[in-house]
């Protein structure tokens, strides 16, 4: 308990000098506290608490600023984090391993600016349509340009 008041005294301090007081239930400024009561109530202090000094201490020991993080996460999120070489070797092992398209004959990935084309043959028009599908899929590709033919020779 002991030390759970030390770290929280800055704050405290902080909020004093700031001429903030917060009690449950009572008017602090000009704006009712009645939803942070009721928040406490149902959640429970020490649950509010250790949220609290948990941000604090995640705030702390961050190891790149806000700003860095979003724009990683952001880059991530859009695709835009792997190379065109990386997204090709991801293309082709995916289409290997795939459940519909690992006994295909594999096709030739070729990658540029996000958008693959795939070149090779494959005995039917639902195999050439499955490996468009499942190269489309995958996270960071813009596009699919399917130059896959389609051979006339039967399979047995």
């Amino acid at each position: 308990m002991i030390l759970i008041r030390l770290l929280l005294f800055p704050i405290k301090l902080a909020l004093r000098l700031l001429g903030v007081t917060l009690k449950v239930g009572y008017v602090s400024g000009k704006v009712p506290v009645k939803v942070s009561g009721r928040t406490v109530r149902l959640i429970g202090f020490r649950g509010l608490l250790f949220l609290a000094v948990g941000i604090g201490i995640g705030l702390l020991l961050a190891p790149e600023p806000g700003r860095d993080l979003r724009l990683k996460l952001q880059k991530l999120l859009e695709g835009g984090g792997t190379s065109d070489a990386e997204l090709a070797e991801k293309v082709t092992f995916e289409l290997a391993h795939a459940p519909r398209t690992w006994h295909l004959d594999q096709p030739d990935v070729s990658v540029g600016s996000g958008r693959e084309t795939l070149r090779g043959t494959v005995p039917g028009d639902d195999a050439r349509d499955e490996l468009a599908r499942v190269a489309g899929a995958i996270p960071g590709v813009a596009g699919v340009d399917n130059l896959v033919t389609v051979s006339d020779v039967p399979t047995l």
